[in-house]
């Protein structure tokens, strides 16, 4: 984030010059001083400005102006004053502002005893007279240290305030942009996921999914490679650009080209210029007459087995495409993926349902044995499959179908499908496909138990040898878990859209009155105090999600081990957040012996944070909250316990789980994310530890977690 910043003040020209050299200005005449700036580097520096007659009279004139000059270099060596033009001493101060060193020059502390062979250079170099040189320096005011110390100091915390509000402008702004960029790429995923449940044309899906690609990204073209298994090799599924149809005609070896190599290894990859990577396939833009300059290129991912890959090139206008855009395209590539999936999902029960067709009408004319063959193969099936006759009487029931419905086969056949079926939908589908002898594909609805599931369901009609309808098969798979996780990522989606705006709104909000009104030192800090929390709040979020997203991928987290008295470390935990709430008492614990473990400081520190700011957010009444250490021979115990809100019996073993939230009223008004303790649990079980609760609705929760000592 420092480094962001740096950046921003180095090439963005943030700092307000002409703000501070108004002020400065101001400062000079009321003060009676000299005052300048000037940056490390060189990139800021101040007109000096000064009052005295000497300055004005060398000032006047152009070579004048030229010994006036002050450079950065001489002041390197320097350490409180400084010798600048005609042996005059000034007074000067460093200040640090986002890693960049500034030089405050102020005052003359100190003339030279002797400075007539240097004012009479002056005068041979300028064309002034010597006479009036002299004169004006001789009425150069000379102020004490102490003095000119104290205005230096200050002139320091002024110009720090100006450099602050600049930056924090700039920060502001290109926090709106980053935001109205992240809510159009929201926008292009869930447009993507209403496409995907509308139409199952693969081509459709996939062309329209790249073309939002495209317009959120500014690029010229995208493409979608599909991996040809028989020969290893890559091929063009969809392609998007002024150069598709010859595109097309090629075809990638695993492991050639950019597109190549992602799909070989599974790794996202950025290219800022294509013509310096050696993994560039040079020949698609010779056979294509395309120039690629900038590349994203990710994997396709199926049931974790890459099938693929998607890329998007060169952005319009000139320019690279950014790391956040990886994400962004990593989503769009996982509803890709969707909808291939999708679209070979029922592609394959279709094709299932017109094989039991065709086998279901062979074994009517045929021998009982081959009806007994193809009985034997329905009931292995994983999907539930129904068959009924011309007279709408069951003929055929798997072991799934079974299950779905609570029947046995035994007491179903030969009985009318309404009498054993009490499924609507079920039943519809069925008149359907005996009205019009067509195939039929729906999702129907089945409740099991207590929850409610859903099947992509194929109806297709049994004809006879003259076309005429003998029957009826219905095939259904169970694709509740494919939902739920559609719903999910859109949920957690929206939930974390507004968790992000959350603390931008406080931080926008201050920022804006910090910049447009003349506010009183005290409520700037308390403002900045407001704008540190939420970015530390916004700060914590995105760090619980990259972690989520390194523990998602497999890359797990990194440890930097070291040994350390873990009672120390809770009492500076302690200290931390025993002002955090002011409804809230923190009562801390501990045994008089001092105990060593083996650990990561810094992901120890992330799991009490957490455990903690749970204590106090979700005891919203306030009371006393409770960390207690306690030890055997072999293991470190820890409690966190509050006086809030409690969990309910039934939601205490799902409260790890990632993305859980409580049903609850009062739990929802708070908010959160549903990450933060399934990263607890997993940081302490890489620590060989691991985390329990006890809870009651209404009357608190402990949370207790060990981690094994230094043996």
């Amino acid at each position: 984030m420092e480094e962001n910043r740096t950046q921003q003040l180095d090439t963005a020209k943030v700092f307000n010059l002409r703000v501070w050299e108004g002020i400065q200005y101001k400062l000079s005449s009321v003060l009676g001083i000299a005052v300048k700036v000037i940056s490390e580097d060189g990139s800021v520096i101040t007109d000096e400005t000064n009052f005295s007659d000497f300055f004005r009279y060398l000032h006047a004139s152009e070579k004048g102006r030229q010994v006036l000059e002050i450079k950065p270099e001489e002041l390197k060596d320097a350490e409180k004053e400084v010798k600048v033009y005609a042996g005059l001493k000034y007074l000067f101060s460093s200040t640090y502002f986002y890693g960049k060193k500034f030089n405050i020059i102020v005052g003359v502390t100190g003339k030279s005893e002797k400075p007539q062979p240097l004012l009479s250079e002056i005068s041979e170099s300028t064309g002034l007279k010597y006479e009036e040189l002299l004169k004006a320096y001789e009425a150069i005011e000379v102020v004490p240290d102490e003095k000119i110390s104290k205005l230096s100091d200050l002139i320091v915390d002024l110009f720090n305030i100006v450099v602050e509000l600049s930056v924090q402008e700039h920060i502001t702004q290109s926090a709106n942009k980053a935001k109205e960029e992240e809510i159009a790429k929201m926008a292009a995923l869930m447009e993507a996921s209403v496409i995907i449940n509308s139409t199952r044309n693969l081509d459709q899906l996939l062309r329209i999914i790249m073309q939002s690609a495209e317009k959120v990204m500014q690029a010229e073209a995208s493409s979608v490679f599909l991996i040809d298994s028989s020969s290893n090799e890559l091929y063009f599924e969809m392609a998007t650009g002024p150069k598709e149809e010859e595109v097309k005609k090629l075809r990638l070896k695993m492991g050639e080209g950019i597109a190549g190599w992602v799909a070989y290894t599974g790794e996202s990859l950025l290219v800022p210029d294509a013509s310096q990577d050696p993994r560039f396939a040079k020949r698609v833009d010779e056979k294509t007459r395309f120039i690629t300059k900038s590349v994203i290129c990710v994997p396709l991912r199926v049931r974790n087995q890459i099938i693929g890959v998607v890329q998007v090139l060169n952005r319009i206008g000139g320019g690279t495409f950014n790391k956040s855009e990886i994400k962004f395209l990593e989503a769009l590539a996982s509803q890709a993926a969707i909808a291939i999936e999708n679209t070979n999902l029922y592609e394959h029960l279709e094709e299932r349902a017109e094989m039991l067709n065709k086998e279901l009408k062979d074994a009517m004319d045929k021998l009982g044995f081959e009806k007994m063959r193809i009985e034997s193969m329905i009931k292995s099936m994983d999907d539930a499959v129904v068959a009924a006759d011309r007279e709408g009487k069951i003929v055929m029931l798997n072991r799934v179908a079974e299950d779905i419905f609570g029947i046995t086969a035994a007491n179903s056949y030969g009985k009318p499908l309404a009498d054993v079926i009490k499924d609507r939908s079920i039943l519809e589908n069925y008149k359907v496909v005996t009205a019009l002898k067509s195939t039929a594909k729906n999702e129907v609805k089945i409740k099991r138990g207590n929850k409610e599931h859903i099947f992509a369901a194929v109806f297709a009609p049994i004809l006879d040898d003259r076309g005429e309808y003998a029957g009826g098969v219905g095939v259904l798979r169970d694709v509740t878990e494919i939902k739920e996780l559609d719903k999910m990522k859109s949920e957690f989606l929206n939930m974390v859209s507004h968790e992000l705006r959350t603390p931008l709104t406080p931080i926008q909000a201050y920022s804006e009155l910090m910049l447009v009104r003349n506010v009183s030192e005290e409520k700037v800090k308390k403002y900045a105090d407001i704008i540190n929390k939420e970015t530390q709040r916004l700060g914590s979020l995105i760090g619980d999600l990259l972690d989520l997203s390194r523990i998602e991928s497999g890359k797990g987290l990194s440890l930097a081990i070291e040994e350390f008295d873990f009672k120390s470390f809770l009492s500076s935990v302690y200290e931390t957040f025993r002002s955090a709430s002011a409804k809230h008492k923190i009562i801390l614990t501990m045994p008089d012996k001092s105990e060593k473990i083996k650990a990561d400081r810094n992901k120890m520190i992330q799991v009490m944070s957490n455990l903690l700011s749970n204590a106090i957010k979700y005891s919203p009444d306030g009371g006393n909250i409770y960390i207690t250490m306690t030890e055997n021979e072999d293991r470190v115990y820890v409690s966190v316990k509050d006086e809030g809100l409690g969990v309910a019996k039934g939601d205490l073993d799902k409260i790890f789980e990632k993305f859980y939230r409580v049903e609850n009223e009062k739990v929802k008004k708070i908010g959160g994310t549903g990450i933060g303790l399934p990263i607890v649990k997993y940081i302490l079980e890489l620590h060989n530890g691991d985390i329990e609760v006890i809870s009651e609705e209404g009357k608190g929760s402990e949370f207790k977690f060990y981690i094994p000592k230094v043996k």
